[in-house]
């Protein structure tokens, strides 16, 4: 009797062994499962808080900048365009402002790269399109700045405009979940 109890407790075991690798093999896939879920929201979550701060500091610095360059043409400007001072003196004044602008144009070439290098996944749609919105800005704001440190002799360029307008950024980055945007 003892020869017929191993057998079918052998049977049955055999039998159990490949529920037991079925119950592992699907405990491992809903884990699998479970761990993108969790990394695809981690990812979503820390490009929508990248691209929120890169946008706020660009925006912070393209005014600031304004202010910058406006500040050293309305210093500099009765002297710029006086004939009574020489050519030379009038140059170096020009040149003072197209420094101020490209210490700007500079830093937000800087803030252009850290948003392009704000890590976004193929399926994530709203912080591509966010990602896309910031770096258009961005550029914008940048040409702007550029421009004047081309040529501060061009004073319809350095007047105009002041910042550019941030509405479709601002919009694209609440349609990716950012909650912490300044009133811009």
């Amino acid at each position: 009797m003892t020869a017929t109890m191993e057998y079918l407790t052998t049977a049955r075991s055999e039998r159990r062994a490949p529920l037991r690798i079925l119950g592992l093999a699907l405990a491992l896939a809903a884990a699998s499962v479970a761990g993108f879920l969790w990394w695809s929201d981690s990812v979503r979550s820390s490009a929508t808080e990248e691209l929120t701060a890169v946008f706020s500091e660009a925006s912070a610095r393209a005014a600031s900048g304004e202010r910058q360059v406006q500040g050293t043409l309305a210093y500099a400007s009765p002297m710029i365009w006086s004939m009574e001072v020489g050519e030379e003196v009038r140059s170096g004044l020009r040149a003072l402002v197209e420094e101020s602008a490209a210490d700007v144009a500079s830093d937000l070439g800087a803030m252009r790269q850290k948003a392009a290098d704000t890590t976004v996944l193929p399926w994530q749609e709203e912080q591509l399109a966010a990602r896309d919105q910031v770096l258009l800005l961005i550029e914008a704001q940048q040409a702007r700045f550029d421009g004047i440190a081309a040529d501060a002799s061009d004073i319809d360029l350095v007047l105009a405009g002041g910042p550019l307008p941030t509405g479709a950024a601002l919009t694209a980055l609440r349609a990716a979940g950012a909650d912490q945007l300044p009133l811009r």
